[in-house]
């Protein structure tokens, strides 16, 4: 009988998946079966049983229950779930004090993504050094009102360098931010190596697309960091237009009071979350970034709409 080993998928491209097996990586192709259930039955971060094949080769027989994931809907195709990570713990957000001018919109979409997945959010503003105008820290401080945490960096100060290092020590990060925010060099130390020329390798690799690839990378303290190349809003696979309220915070308080079981907090009479939202009780921003995400989420259930 073929001795098998257990280990983790840190990189996967269309036909085959590299595993780590303590500080061993392998080549793994994929048995037929697991091809053959498309790109969501093996993905990065996966705890995968596989059978050697020789020196630096192997096969993956079987993918380990998840623990955790992270999905959106693929752009091509209505209704397909696209799994980026397994077994993550928490999302880091970062953006850029200045330019490019942060997106608060994706990010409110990053953050439902991530609720709705369990997972914890944590939200980096980098190269403070440039300085924060007055409308970014007050966009910041409505997040740390109600119950994000903000970490403010500058690789020239070195403020929140520490702070965030602690804060990814001993568990799985996935970093996602725009272009031009200093992403790769911001995290690129902490993990040790430089994130820049792996983006360049994975782009030069046929087979691999790095709009959609992730990679795994180990940190020295513990941990890990899966590097997201690009960044861009996420579609929210199979989540229920009664369920969004949920996943905002601040929203929360406010559930169960409507006078309709099924009210969507839009133009419902009796709506706490409704009038909250228009009178200021709640950020109006927020409110109007729900009703955004709403109406996708609607779009894409056109049967399933009020």
């Amino acid at each position: 009988m073929t001795e098998t080993r257990n280990g983790q998928v840190i990189f996967r491209s269309s036909r085959e998946v590299t595993v780590l097996i303590g500080e061993e990586r392998l080549s793994c192709e994929l048995r037929g079966n697991l091809r053959r259930h498309g790109s969501n039955a093996v993905v990065v971060g996966d705890h995968v049983v596989i059978s050697p094949d020789g020196p630096g080769r192997g096969c993956v027989e079987e993918i380990l229950p998840r623990g955790t994931s992270l999905s959106r809907r693929r752009e091509s195709g209505r209704g397909r779930e696209l799994v980026i990570a397994a077994n993550v713990h928490q999302v880091i957000a970062v953006f850029a004090a200045r330019q490019p001018k942060p997106k608060f919109g994706a990010l409110d979409r990053l953050l439902v993504a991530s609720e709705s997945s369990e997972l914890e959010m944590l939200i980096v503003l980098n190269k403070c050094d440039l300085g924060i105008s007055e409308e970014i820290a007050e966009e910041l401080g409505v997040y740390e009102e109600i119950g994000y945490r903000v970490i403010r960096t500058s690789q020239v100060t070195g403020e929140g360098l520490e702070e965030l290092k602690a804060s990814m020590r001993g568990r799985a990060s996935v970093v996602s931010g725009p272009s031009g925010v200093g992403k790769s060099s911001l995290i690129g130390p902490i993990v040790g190596i430089d994130l820049r020329v792996g983006e360049v390798s994975k782009a030069n690799e046929k087979g691999r697309h790095t709009t959609t690839a992730v990679t795994w990378y180990p940190m020295p303290c513990g941990g890990a960091v899966l590097d997201t190349p690009g960044f861009r809003d996420y579609a929210l696979w199979q989540l229920e237009p009664g369920e969004l309220a949920e996943c905002f915070r601040e929203l929360r308080p406010f559930l169960g009071q409507c006078r309709f079981n099924d009210c969507l907090h839009r133009e419902e009479p009796g709506c706490p979350i409704r009038e909250a939202g228009e009178s200021g009780g709640i950020d109006p921003r927020r409110y109007f970034s729900y009703l955004g995400i709403l109406d996708s989420i609607l779009e894409q259930r056109p049967s399933r709409g009020r």
